[in-house]
């Protein structure tokens, strides 16, 4: 539609149901989350695939939809000796390019016992896990750097070799003073690299050499999430406040709920998770000699705490009980009904929404909240793109960091708007927001009802008039 303007100038005016622009008007949408699974890297469920390095076995995936993977490797065989044979590394380095190839974030374990019995077959020398962290890290910060490694990457390393399972519990080498000899030689052999995820937080905090945060080459795990009061001794029973505030207060454990603070407060950044081991108990029915499962948890306790360890992955198979009794279980969830299980699946890791748009002189103004329990852990880039067709046509970069977009908060990204992006529009011109890993340009899925999967971005809809003035010729 056309009309004339006073000073000679026709002003083209169109109605577009997608983002526009009025440099008279202000303008305000309000954007929806979805309650669909979304396919993302770096969180989510997993499955644990164990190999031992002594003898080569078949490769395979167990569940091609998980976006992650725990890889044990048992290196029992070579505890006596302080080198682990070129066949066995060579073994250990196509294991990893098998699940790196299939894009799957990799979990790593590499361990001495997995019967339960760590001080009886982890090696009598420290000298000698230092010698095979060495070998085996030299490997892991190769794959790192290489480029055509980097589909799914290495997250994380869960332990320092030894204990029982290799969860840093029932081994001689886990003194303090141990622990930092392990970890600064498996750090300076992965050239740092690759972080560790610690059992307890209070090795966190032993290790960090921090009083009030983690640093970036250590996480936590924790395998008995909900086994006991103290999650099996992955935390004291001593009231935080009950101890003197000096220098050792950091290094003893504190009673869950203190802990579960500290993590909530320090862990925000962090890649974290682990497995279910508890949550129901088995009672007798006073009728008769039936046992029945009785949940020992509530269910908003469960996704509180959850919430507050920022969980971004667990074990999908471990412990049959409790996962089972998540899937019988429903709720309701922004008018949809969905199990349990379901519902703590779509909330591991991150979960990004753009809940608002405003645009006011010539500035954009995006409100994205993190629903779930806990943030991206890789850098990726937020940018606006121009279609026509659905063919990207120009892209413009958001200045923010999806990494800062913490869980369970509202993050406010002002941006301008570039003149070029106006100019570039007609009628056929869609304009979307996409987040990328930046690593490999792997679409970020939004959690907006809003969101186009051909595209891989939420789609502007804004019903404003966009108006250009055009001199008479």
């Amino acid at each position: 539609m056309e009309k004339k303007i006073s000073g000679g100038k026709k002003v083209i005016t169109w109605l577009k149901k997608h983002l526009a622009f009025d440099k008279n008007k202000d303008a305000d949408i309000q954007l929806k989350e979805s309650t669909r699974a979304l396919k993302n890297p770096g969180c989510g469920w997993y499955h644990i695939y164990t190999f031992d390095l002594s003898k080569e076995s078949f490769l395979y995936i167990d569940c091609e939809e998980e976006e992650l993977v725990l890889l044990l490797i048992d290196i029992h065989a070579f505890r006596g000796c302080e080198q682990i044979p070129k066949e066995a590394l060579e073994y250990f380095s196509s294991i990893l390019t098998f699940f790196e190839q299939h894009d799957k974030g990799i979990i790593l374990r590499i361990v001495y016992d997995t019967k339960g019995r760590g001080m009886e077959n982890e090696p009598s020398s420290i000298k000698i896990v230092k010698s095979h962290m060495k070998q085996l890290g030299s490997i892991i910060c190769e794959h790192m750097s290489k480029k055509e490694s980097l589909p799914g990457k290495i997250l994380v390393h869960q332990g320092l070799f030894v204990g029982s399972w290799g969860e840093m519990h029932g081994s001689k080498f886990l003194s303090e003073a141990r622990m930092k000899e392990l970890s600064d030689t498996f750090l300076e052999a992965t050239k740092g690299s690759c972080p560790i995820a610690v059992r307890k937080p209070v090795q966190l905090r032993q290790l960090s050499c921090q009083k009030t945060a983690s640093n970036i080459n250590f996480t936590l795990f924790n395998d008995a999430i909900f086994g006991s009061e103290t999650d099996l001794g992955t935390y004291g029973t001593i009231q935080k406040s009950a101890l003197p505030e000096n220098s050792e207060r950091e290094k003893t454990s504190w009673a869950r709920e203190d802990e579960l603070s500290w993590q909530q407060s320090f862990m925000q950044q962090s890649f974290c998770g682990g497995e279910v081991l508890g949550g129901m108990n088995t009672v007798s029915e006073s009728s008769g000699n039936t046992d029945y499962p009785q949940r020992t948890l509530d269910w908003n306790q469960v996704v509180a705490d959850l919430a507050k360890m920022h969980v971004s992955y667990l074990n999908s198979i471990y412990s049959k009980e409790v996962l089972d009794d998540w899937k019988a279980h429903r709720i309701m969830w922004n008018g949809e009904e969905i199990s349990e299980y379901d519902y703590i699946g779509r909330h591991m890791g991150y979960r990004f929404t753009v809940t608002q748009v405003k645009i006011s002189k010539n500035v954009i103004t995006l409100t994205i909240k993190n629903t779930g329990f806990a943030n991206l852990c890789e850098e990726a880039v937020c940018r606006l793109i121009l279609t026509e067709n659905n063919e990207n046509v120009k892209a413009f970069e958001i200045k923010s960091d999806p990494r800062t977009w913490n869980s369970g908060t509202d993050t406010v990204i002002e941006s301008p708007i570039l003149q070029e992006v106006w100019t570039q529009q007609s009628q056929q011109t869609k304009i979307f927001l996409q987040l990328i890993r930046k690593r490999d340009g792997r679409i970020i899925e939004w959690a907006n009802e809003e969101y186009d999967h051909k595209v891989g971005g939420v789609m502007m809809e804004l019903e404003v008039k966009y108006e250009i003035a055009h001199e008479n010729t």
